[in-house]
Formats: structure tokens, C-alpha cells, sequence
């Protein structure tokens, strides 16, 4: 990836919930609050070596982000739910760190900038 997406964009998750900041920002904090305990069930699988329980849980993290602003885990997350099968356990390895390093960011960040 050339450039680096952003952790939150508001303007994209109120257009994607069709004009309801609250809605936007309710999403988002729901995300965030569940965004550590799918960490943890992610490094469990990866562990267990477990790809289709791991893959549910990614898939079921894509579905959730399809309605926010978060692009940069989006893009990572996207990319390993539709790969997952067919990645290398380096690359699989390598994802999973990209994606927990995005889900920090979003933890960090914790809601939209007032812009």
C-alpha cells in the first residue's frame, strides 16, 4: 500500500448511514467498545491455527465496518476476509499484525474529528 488511509473518516460513515451523524457515531462506539475482545479472539485462533474460526471472526469485523469511516482497517480487513484461505501463514502472520496495528489506531482514536 502506497499510501496511508485514514483511521477515521466521519464524512464517508455519515454518507454510508445516509446522513445520520448519530447513527454514524453510535456505530463507531460500538465498534470500539468490541474492538478488544475481538483482538483477543483473533490472536486465539491464529494460535489454535484455526483459519475458519479465525475467518469468521474477520468476516463478521468487515461486516461491522462496512457502515463507519475507517478505511485503513477496512482495507486490511477486507483484503484478509476475502484472502484468508489462500494466504501463506507469513502473509497471514503479516496481516494480522497490520490489523492489529489499524485496530490500535481506531482504540487511539476513539471518534471522528470535529471537521
Amino acid at each position: 500500500m502506497t499510501e496511508t488511509l485514514a483511521v477515521l473518516d466521519q464524512q464517508k460513515a455519515i454518507q454510508l448511514v445516509s446522513g445520520n451523524k448519530e447513527l454514524a457515531n453510535d456505530l463507531l462506539a460500538m465498534l470500539i467498545k468490541e474492538l478488544p475482545e475481538y483482538k483477543q479472539n483473533i490472536q486465539k485462533e491464529l494460535q489454535n491455527q484455526n483459519k475458519k474460526e479465525l475467518r469468521k471472526i474477520i468476516h463478521k469485523i468487515h461486516g461491522g465496518l462496512r457502515y463507519l469511516g475507517a478505511p485503513a482497517l477496512m482495507d486490511i480487513i477486507s483484503q484478509t476476509d476475502h484472502e484468508l484461505f489462500n494466504l501463506s501463514d507469513e502473509q497471514l502472520n503479516n496481516n494480522i499484525t497490520k490489523i492489529y496495528e489499524e485496530v490500535d489506531r481506531l482504540l487511539m482514536e476513539e471518534k471522528y474529528s470535529e471537521t
